[in-house]
């Protein structure tokens, strides 16, 4: 295969974009990575100006053409962060600024829905307050004169590909509980919101070329832009975890966890996706990841780089802490939004370093909870984990990472494998490689592997199981803390 042909992917993440160019051979010829803030009018509103992704899109096909030739790009990719929405009307304008899927403003919508369902003997599951229905609901009630001028409802990547191509396209796995095992969206969501059915866009195919790029844009036009998915299933292919009896794991601003596997079974707490290609997707995302470490750096004035380099490879000699990472609710598996983050074990002992050691393992515990859960609806255990992600690139926490797991970690080569994803994705599309398990297969490679050490695991275990504790007897407490400001 000849590498005269490049890839243009995005992801357009929770906390910034990330550009990259890459031959057909997975070589990165070119990576860069604009931030954007998010925007917190109310308490527990998170939202996002969605001209801030274009932009950051333009300036890095900017910085690209100055270190790559544009003319060999054949194709382009963009995949996203799933459960933020985007409004917008027959111009393809946003009308408000992104519901962010951290926002938990839902909450008591959601609830009235589900006991709608529950009454209703609706054939479908609950909703979650971050779910497209829930967030229509509340924009039809609270923002009418949105919802009136509303011409769809858009996942971040549709959108960027709307502006991109003109063309109002979306995939079945980024519309999560709304479409069939065939693709097509499901009746029984779509009744409970009158309208809803009039604003979704037409589903294709997630390696289908969805539009050709517009003049405008500072790429050749013409080029082809392929439909793209959400930021899970884009990991799952760029880790190279397309395969049954591999786990991966993507450590960003938040833990995705998944597992492909041939069948289902009953699990509380995960998604289990539609079957794609005769193999399901069993993950679930936390609130938290790596945000939580940002959270706690900023608090003390320091980058993250300068924090982690401050703590100790082992744990605190002065006790235990525990950390629930649950600063804005909790997704899975408890998928609870009055949730809230706790320090547990606090002693006059402790310092700042042993507190954000406890916040790196707090986030290690949220993600083997998750995984567990995950495990039940595969049906199997699984021995090794393909992690990627922005904070898969920090030693340390990989390896605590490994030994609360558990397992070996396998730190992929190209890290942010949702850029990646989507550049293989392009490849697919354009007919570079054949499917996506072809991709997979010959275009990742491992950086790294991280065993578990027996003796902190054992440790870690012991601590696990506290975490587990103080996480479900804590429940009524969030609950009160919850009404005091509500």
């Amino acid at each position: 295969m000849e590498d005269n042909e490049y890839l243009l992917a995005f992801d357009v993440g929770t906390t910034a974009v990330k550009g990259a160019v890459y031959t057909t051979r997975g070589k990165c010829l070119f990576t860069e990575s604009m931030t954007y803030p998010k925007h917190f009018r109310h308490p527990g509103w998170v939202e996002q100006s969605p001209s801030d992704w274009m932009h950051c899109i333009v300036s890095i096909i900017n910085r690209a053409k100055e270190v790559v030739d544009f003319n060999q790009v054949s194709g382009v990719g963009v995949v996203s962060q799933v459960n933020t929405h985007v409004f917008v009307d027959k111009t393809g304008q946003a009308l408000r600024d992104a519901i962010v899927w951290e926002d938990q403003r839902c909450a008591e919508v959601t609830d009235l829905l589900n006991q709608r369902i529950k009454e209703e003997s609706v054939a479908m599951p609950p909703l979650d307050s971050s779910s497209l229905v829930c967030r229509a609901e509340w924009l039809k009630k609270f923002e009418p004169y949105v919802w009136e001028k509303t011409y769809a409802i858009l996942s971040p990547k549709d959108y960027c590909v709307l502006q991109l191509t003109g063309e109002y396209v979306t995939d079945g796995l980024t519309s999560i509980g709304l479409v069939d095992n065939l693709g097509s969206y499901l009746p029984e969501p779509l009744v409970l919101i009158e309208g809803l059915k009039d604003r979704l866009p037409v589903i294709k195919p997630i390696t289908e070329i969805a539009g050709h790029v517009c003049e405008g844009w500072g790429l050749k036009a013409g080029c082809p832009v392929v439909t793209g998915t959400m930021d899970c299933w884009a990991s799952l292919f760029g880790s190279g975890a397309f395969k049954v009896g591999e786990g991966f794991q993507v450590s960003g601003t938040s833990e995705i966890l998944g597992l492909v596997s041939e069948k289902k079974l009953p699990s509380n707490g995960v998604v289990t996706f539609p079957v794609y290609e005769g193999r399901y997707l069993h993950a679930g995302p936390t609130q938290a990841g790596g945000d939580a470490l940002k959270w706690f750096a900023e608090a003390q004035d320091k980058t993250v780089e300068e924090l982690v380099s401050q703590i100790d490879s082992q744990p605190s000699k002065h006790g235990s802490i525990l950390f629930l990472p649950y600063l804005m609710g909790e997704r899975a598996p408890i998928w609870n939004p009055k949730a809230r983050g706790a320090f547990i074990g606090l002693t006059k002992h402790h310092d700042m370093p042993s507190m954000a050691r406890a916040v790196m393992e707090g986030v290690g515990f949220s993600a083997k909870h998750v995984f567990e859960r995950i495990e039940q609806a595969a049906g199997y255990n699984c021995k090794s984990i393909l992690i990627s992600g922005g904070a898969s690139r920090s030693d340390l926490w990989c390896q605590m990472k490994a030994n609360i797991m558990n397992r070996t970690l396998k730190r992929v080569e190209n890290t942010d494998s949702g850029t990646f994803g989507a550049a293989l994705m392009v490849a697919t599309g354009i007919g570079i490689y054949q499917n996506l398990d072809e991709a997979a297969v010959k275009g990742v490679m491992i950086d790294r592997c991280f065993e578990p050490e027996e003796s902190a695991s054992n440790y870690y275990e012991s601590l696990y199981k506290v975490y587990l504790q103080s996480s479900r007897q804590l429940a009524p407490v969030y609950e009160s803390l919850y009404e005091t400001v509500n």
